[in-house]
């Protein structure tokens, strides 16, 4: 190969070129690749490419003077060049200057000033096709219009024909006679480099240069510093192209020939695309027309696509991908679908093109573009990438190609319900319009919909009209519903679905809708708009009352994504899915009813009044399953369904309402209503005041103000499903009959804000204990609420009672009005059982009582002494190893202090700021942030805050437990063995380890939401696994008994505090939430934010910012 006539590599921050890698090398190096995608078990787009030929490393090794030869590792036989300078080329060398030094662990050279060096190698060595040497470059200081370059040669000539030199770095521009390496290395920077040097040249060589140009005056060739290191030669395979071609999975073989336009050479050959790692993609960089040969010539039909992944980093004039039966384009047609052009217009464009730096999923139907009709075809014998790019050095242009697929199409029918029946429509994509001329072409015939394996979603990318024929039609009438799921990933101008019964949208009825788009603001003559609108990013679930628009029948299902380009730069944005398509009439509204049920009619009406509910309703449905077990409300909702014919207060009795409740989002209050009539409060005065008759459960108030007619219990935090138990008869008065069912979900300030769901509602008219006169006994390993009530349950089957509730049970027999009242008797037994195993520790470390009290705030000797000074921990603390005898048979006391009182969540931590022992304070966490209204009576201020940013507090150690919300359990009894373990023995006392003293404004022990906001927090844990309690109920006195009767207890470490609270209360719970957001992890911004949150809110627990550490 000639050397001189070479053109570079060219230059990219990654590499360009294939080769292997083994794992050690790859840690030497740093990447950009981006973890394999999950869609379709296709492989990454961002390709891991085997070599990288100058990713940037950090050096630690010194370079020494000192050394008698430099090491070189030549295919895994390690080489020892002598430190015997010869010079490289004629009449290059600086004659005052100094020969290249060695380092003193042989693995560096180092030149200083114009030097052409060259080293006999202690062997001749072969350059095979796979060579490739591994190296690293250190420029301390630039030349004067010079470079530093790498060679092996045969000799030490820079002309000849065994032998080639690579530029690394220039300051005198292109160096025609080498190899120009990809990004240059700039001073005081470190590179790693893996050059093909067998795809330049192959043959032996004998020598290694490296040369230092710097040109100029004396002072001028006295400038240049470099060094290289840990020189490899290695063999490294060539990849092969994996494609999947007919359903095959085939390799190409990495054969890259020029391919030509009209004859004439457009290729710059001696740039090559990079195969990457695993096959799959190819990148191409700056001017290429590569073709890669078949293995076999593909037979291409109108049905033929050509589907690819796609990433255009840099644009070029042009980017297309070609099926041809020869190595040049006009040859035979034009076989070239081009995907980009930011400079030049290229034929056979895809409508709507690549965006930049976007990776971009192609499914080309190649044979449509082609021309090709039914039963026509043409032969491809070769795929081609070309990237055009004639601007300057044609360095321009970045593109990489993965995952390609050529194949017949044989689309996946799409399935959709029609009236309980699953229907197949064939997928055959036709074009529709929503013009008013039905010959207008909106639809990009290139962008056809995806769908999903089931069938049950289709997908939109870009610009698309299409239209779906059904086998047989179906008719809608008055109480006709669609419903549907869409995603938005990308917002386009309008997004709309259509029951049509010819090709155009305007077909005399109102029969397409509107679910989001850019341009929807109202209702037009093509469509009617659905509310809410699913912006970018966006979910939701339609249900469209299509009766109230239309009757009549139904043809064709069309999907129409229009993207005009009004707003973007090409018709490729966009992007939608519709899923779960269903056509049916409103199902009923299911009640439980004592031993059976009823059903009410879905005829949905507005509660209290029109200007209350969203409306016109159909746009606001509420939605109830198919087995009309609940009801789910979007947005403002104020609902009522009647009851034909009502049921009177002596039918339903002394009744109890049971139902189900989670709030997925809030709106400013939301309830449930039994009422006898549809005006809230009383029906002869619209004025609510407290005298009113109340007919209304309120779950959630999050607008605080006047509940005059609601009743209200337990509020559970959003995303929380709560079990609601209440004696309506005992709390109704002026009650006659139960006319209407009513749903509130109220939301003023914006109408589309709230997501409730009422389920499982069942009505008890006549609530009696099935066990009340029955002596029983169960046992429970830990006498949770859940397990109390499963103990009863199974004593209720056992005695054969005619209901299985447990709960119903227990309200009867504790006569209780809300299921809360049950819980809390139940807590109650199951505490009293612990008392006779408790011990106070507190009394034991002092007498005083207020020691360990102002202990925890951060106050005592036993934080402010140091045993430096000549205080002794071991004395002071002598009480606590007195109290640490009984920490393994005994509950230990939870101390009564503010900073512990009401751990709703269950979980509390200790922070220390510094030690009073010999050792430093291990630092294991950074503060956020510190609400000192939360620990006020600590920080004795009423309100402020604490803000810490990233320079720097100090030493922070924070460490804490759990035991979850449950006031029953074994866990809840041992909170204080874990607290007297944390923060007296642990950290304190055991090994004088003398962790004290507080965060400034917050204690230094206390539940979590009174302590800092941190990053981190380690974790015990403390169990009682093999501990009991058996509990008795006694008929005669109508009450429960338990006995606890103690294990062993066990502590151990439970990692991070986050992570095992996760484990311990679920990790979607909103109590893990709250740990997430309003403790443990990330609720202030730290500094540079600082200054942003200062117009916030920061004491209110439902202001949370992003804490970053």
């Amino acid at each position: 190969t000639n050397r001189t006539g070479r053109l570079p590599l060219p230059l990219r921050k990654e590499s360009q070129i294939e080769g292997s890698q083994s794992e050690q090398d790859r840690r030497h190096q740093t990447s950009t690749q981006s973890q394999p995608l999950e869609k379709g078990g296709q492989h990454s787009i961002m390709m891991n490419l085997r070599l990288s030929l100058f990713s940037t490393l950090a050096l630690s090794t010194p370079i020494s003077s000192a050394g008698q030869y430099l090491a070189f590792d030549a295919y895994g036989t390690p080489l020892e060049i002598g430190d015997n300078e010869e010079a490289y080329d004629q009449n290059q060398n600086h004659a005052g200057g100094v020969s290249p030094t060695i380092s003193a662990d042989h693995v560096s050279l180092r030149s200083v000033g114009n030097r052409w060096s060259a080293y006999a190698l202690p062997s001749t060595q072969e350059i095979y096709p796979d060579s490739v040497l591994q190296f690293t470059f250190t420029l301390d200081e630039d030349t004067v219009s010079g470079f530093q370059s790498i060679c092996l040669d045969a000799d030490k000539e820079l002309t000849g024909p065994n032998g080639q030199c690579f530029a690394l770095t220039t300051t005198q521009g292109w160096i025609d006679n080498m190899i120009n390496v990809a990004k240059r290395t700039d001073v005081g920077q470190t590179t790693h480099h893996s050059i093909p040097i067998g795809h330049f040249f192959t043959g032996p060589v004998n020598y290694l240069a490296f040369l230092q140009d710097s040109d100029g005056d004396l002072t001028a060739k006295g400038k240049g510093n470099s060094t290289i290191s840990n020189l490899r030669l290695v063999q490294m395979d060539r990849n092969k192209l994996n494609v999947e071609i007919g359903g095959q999975a085939q390799q190409l073989e990495n054969h890259q020939l020029s391919y030509t336009y009209k004859g004439g050479k457009q290729d710059t050959s001696d740039w090559l695309m990079a195969i990457s790692e695993d096959g799959y993609g190819v990148q191409i960089n700056g001017n290429q027309w590569k073709a890669l040969p078949l293995n076999s010539p593909y037979n291409v039909t109108h049905y033929t696509i050509l589907q690819l992944d796609v990433v255009v980093t840099e644009p070029g004039d042009f980017h297309a991908i070609c099926l041809d039966s020869n190595l040049d384009l006009e040859d035979g047609g034009k076989p070239c679908v081009s995907f980009m052009t930011p400079r030049d217009n290229f034929f056979n464009m895809l409508t709507t093109e690549v965006v930049a730096n976007q990776h971009k999923t192609l499914v080309v139907p190649y044979g449509v573009m082609m021309g090709l009709l039914e039963g026509d075809s043409k032969m491809a014998n070769y795929i081609a990438f070309v990237q055009d790019n004639d601007v300057g050095d044609k360095r321009g242009g970045r593109t990489t190609f993965s995952n390609i697929r050529i194949y017949e199409e044989n689309r996946m029918d799409v399935k959709i319900k029609v009236f309980e029946v699953n229907v197949t429509i064939p997928n055959y994509q036709e074009s529709f319009t929503m013009a008013s001329s039905s010959t207008y072409v909106q639809d990009s015939i290139d962008h056809v919909m995806s769908v999903s394996a089931g069938g049950e979603s289709i997908a939109m990318y870009g610009n698309s009209f299409k239209r779906l024929k059904l086998n047989e039609p179906f008719e809608v009438t008055k109480d006709t519903m669609l419903k549907f799921k869409l995603d938005i990933p990308q917002e386009a101008e309008l997004h709309v679905i259509c029951l049509l019964k010819s090709n155009n949208a305007r077909d005399g009825r109102d029969d397409c809708f509107a679910a989001s788009g850019i341009d929807v603001t109202s209702s037009s003559d093509s469509y009617q708009k659905i509310d809410p609108l699913t912006r970018t990013g966006g979910s939701r679930e339609y249900t469209i009352w299509i009766g109230s628009y239309f009757t009549g029948p139904v043809t064709h299902i069309g999907f129409a994504q229009d993207n005009d380009k009004a707003y973007t730069s090409t018709r490729t944005e966009g992007e939608s899915s519709y899923s779960n398509i269903e056509i049916y009439n409103l199902p009923r509204l299911n009640i439980g009813l004592d031993d059976s049920s009823f059903d009410i009619v879905n005829n949905q009406i507005w509660y209290e009044s029109t200007s209350q509910d969203n409306t016109p309703i159909r746009d606001h449905l509420a939605i109830v399953p198919d087995d009309g077990s609940s009801i789910t409300v979007h947005g403002n909702i104020w609902r009522a369904w009647q009851l034909i014919p009502a049921m009177t207060a002596q039918e339903l009795g002394d009744f109890v309402v049971s139902f189900d409740y989670v709030l997925q989002e809030a709106g400013e209050f939301h309830a449930i209503c039994f009422e006898d009539n549809r005006e809230l409060g009383d029906f002869d005065d619209p004025t609510d005041n407290e005298y009113d008759p109340k007919r209304c459960v309120m779950p959630n108030e999050f607008d605080k103000g006047s509940n005059k007619v609601f009743f209200y219990n337990y509020e559970p935090e959003v995303g929380e499903t709560h079990r609601y138990v209440v004696n309506l008869g005992k709390l109704f008065d002026r009650f006659y009959e139960w006319k209407y069912l009513a749903i509130v979900s109220d939301n003023d300030v914006d109408k589309s804000v709230g997501d409730m769901t009422v389920s499982n509602i069942h009505i008890t008219t006549s609530l009696t204990s099935c066990l009340k006169d029955t002596s029983y006994l169960f046992q429970v390993e830990d006498c949770t609420i859940d397990n109390f009530l499963a103990g009863v349950k199974t004593k209720m089957a056992h005695y054969s009672c005619p209901g299985d509730d447990p709960l119903l049970e227990l309200m009867a027999l504790f006569d209780a009005t809300w299921e809360t009242d049950v819980y809390r008797e139940i807590e109650h037994i199951c505490r009293a059982s612990y008392e006779a195993h408790e011990y106070d520790f507190a009394k034991m470390i002092s007498s005083e009582t207020q020691v360990v009290k102002e202990f925890i705030d951060g106050g005592t000797v036993l934080n402010y002494e140091r045993d430096s000074e000549g205080s002794s921990l071991a004395k002071d603390g002598a009480g606590i190893a007195m109290s640490e005898q009984f920490a393994e048979s005994h509950l230990l006391k939870w101390p009564k202090h503010h900073a512990l009182d009401h751990c709703d969540i269950g979980a509390a931590m200790c922070c220390w700021i510094d030690s009073r022992g010999d050792a430093e304070l291990a630092d294991n966490t950074d503060i956020c942030y510190v609400n000192m209204k939360a620990s006020k009576r600590t920080a004795h201020v009423a309100d402020g805050y604490s803000i810490y940013g990233d320079s720097g507090e100090g030493a922070v150690n924070c460490h804490g437990f759990a035991w979850g919300t449950d006031g029953g359990s074994v866990a809840e009894a041992l909170k204080g063995n874990a607290l007297f373990k944390v923060g007296f023995v642990d950290n304190f006392y055991r090994g004088l380890k003398g962790n004290v003293e507080q965060v400034p404004g917050a204690p230094m022990c206390g539940c979590v939401d009174r302590m800092p906001v941190v990053t981190n927090a380690g974790c015990t844990k403390v169990a009682d696994d093999t501990s009991v309690v058996d509990i008795t109920y006694y008929p005669n006195v109508g009450a429960f008994n338990a006995k606890f009767t103690m294990g062993s207890i066990t502590y151990d470490d439970c990692g991070d505090l986050n992570s095992y609270y996760k484990t311990l209360v679920g990790a979607e719970s909103a109590d893990s939430d709250y740990m997430d957001t309003g403790s443990l992890e990330m609720v202030v911004a730290m500094v540079p934010s600082t200054v942003s949150l200062l117009g916030k809110d920061l004491l209110s627990l439902t202001d949370r910012v992003v804490c970053t550490m």
